[in-house]
């Protein structure tokens, strides 16, 4: 019988490791694998942020200057191009913030991705109150 060598040794110490890294990950964003694509505007939109998804990853949205009614019709358009989750990303700074957050919470988006600044207390409450995720 044959033992494993310090270098083996090591190398099933450090995957145990990140295997248990990697759940966190994966338990707070609901995917098979944690990660999340970065939200880059004009970019970031509903083919890509799907096919990050379908891919066990977690696509974001890019809102950016969006208003509320294309931000709607965008989310909609990923929600038939994926099952899997994905989130929203919007700027702190956008004049329409709040009307975004309700967006995102009646179509059901998880996670809201706020960027661009500190999130207003406010803004963060509205969302987890909403049942939404928050990263910032």
């Amino acid at each position: 019988m044959t033992s494993m060598s310090d270098t083996a040794q090591a190398q099933v110490a450090a995957a145990a490791r990140l295997e248990r890294l990697w759940a966190r990950g994966r338990a707070l964003l609901g995917t098979r694998y944690a990660i999340l694509g970065g939200a880059m505007s004009w970019v970031s939109e509903r083919h890509l942020v799907s096919a990050i998804s379908n891919a066990g990853g977690f696509g974001v949205i890019a809102c950016g200057a969006m208003t509320p009614d294309l931000l709607e019709r965008e989310i909609a358009a990923t929600q038939a191009l994926t099952t899997q989750p994905f989130g929203v990303n919007l700027i702190t700074m956008h004049p329409q913030l709040d009307a975004l957050v309700d967006v995102c919470l009646a179509a059901g988006v998880g996670h809201i991705v706020f960027a661009g600044g500190l999130p207003p207390g406010a803004a963060m409450r509205r969302a987890k109150d909403g049942g939404a995720k928050v990263i910032a």
